[in-house]
């Protein structure tokens, strides 16, 4: 079902956007659905928000990381973020949960940060490069399964290019609740700038801008996201993760990460091609 935060974590580990914590306590995200759309815990903001009113009919699913059905989901108590719209963020268990689509990094809405925040800081930028192909939202990246690209990429995953966005990043003409959004299957353009950390296998891609490159796509509900199972069975007891969010799946990402570094290693590539 969490699938898709793995995923990120694992590529974020190759561009050397993210390191691991050695130890986790679990392999499954803190997920919340309300309203039928899916939210991330989004981390910990510099400034924790206010919370708002009560909202009802939030529901926790189950973990379901031990490849057996999953069970019914369990209601939980969330509140609104005061000054934000429920649809982009929710708060729960004290923690920030932000619908999947939504970039906190590129508005600041919810990192309380008093600057943009930068993903090309401790990297060196290198040339540009124009991407274009369906979107994946993920937690502070889009990925973008590559069907045209300006340059030759390298070590792609399951062909699709991680884009870091960070408060430069400008998405024009992709908006929802007046804030910059992206659906799964969104055909885009993104213009970016190669940054390579130090020490990483291959090379960070930063958006620049992104643009729509065909028909606008309807939000994904929270069966899209989380799978069309998520609301499992009535008769299973409830495995939900009480509260993970993306440390509890890094342990996992990180041995998925060693697989694919020792892979990715016998590939040559050329420097600033990502």
């Amino acid at each position: 079902m969490r699938r898709r935060a793995l995923l990120v974590a694992v590529l974020a580990c190759l561009a050397g956007g993210a390191a691991a914590p050695a130890t986790a306590p679990a392999s499954c995200a803190f997920v919340i659905v309300w309203h039928d759309r899916a939210y991330f815990a989004e981390g910990s903001p510099e400034t924790q928000p206010h919370p708002g009113e009560p909202v009802q009919g939030a529901l926790e699913p189950d973990c379901a990381d031990t490849g057996g059905p999953a069970a019914a989901p369990t209601p939980i108590a969330a509140r609104r973020i005061a000054g934000v719209p429920p649809g982009v963020a929710l708060l729960a268990r004290d923690t920030v949960l932000v619908a999947i689509g939504y970039f906190p990094e590129v508005t600041n809405v919810l990192t309380g940060a008093t600057m943009p925040t930068d993903e090309t800081r401790g990297c060196t930028l290198g040339g540009p490069v124009r991407i274009t192909g369906p979107a994946d939202p993920g937690l502070g990246v889009v990925n973008v399964h590559v069907d045209e690209s300006t340059v030759h990429l390298h070590h792609l995953l399951r062909g699709s290019a991680q884009v870091f966005v960070d408060g430069r990043t400008r998405i024009d003409g992709l908006v929802r609740n007046g804030l910059p959004y992206i659906v799964t299957g969104q055909l885009v353009r993104v213009d970016a700038r190669f940054c390579k950390v130090p020490g990483s296998i291959g090379t960070k891609i930063v958006g620049r801008r992104i643009v729509a490159a065909g028909p606008i796509v309807a939000p994904a509900s929270a069966g899209d996201v989380l799978g069309a199972g998520w609301r499992g069975s009535p008769g299973l007891a409830s495995r939900a993760s009480r509260g993970h969010s993306r440390a509890a799946y890094a342990a996992v990402a990180l041995v998925t990460t060693v697989v694919a570094l020792l892979i990715v290693r016998r590939r040559s590539h050329r420097p600033g091609t990502g």
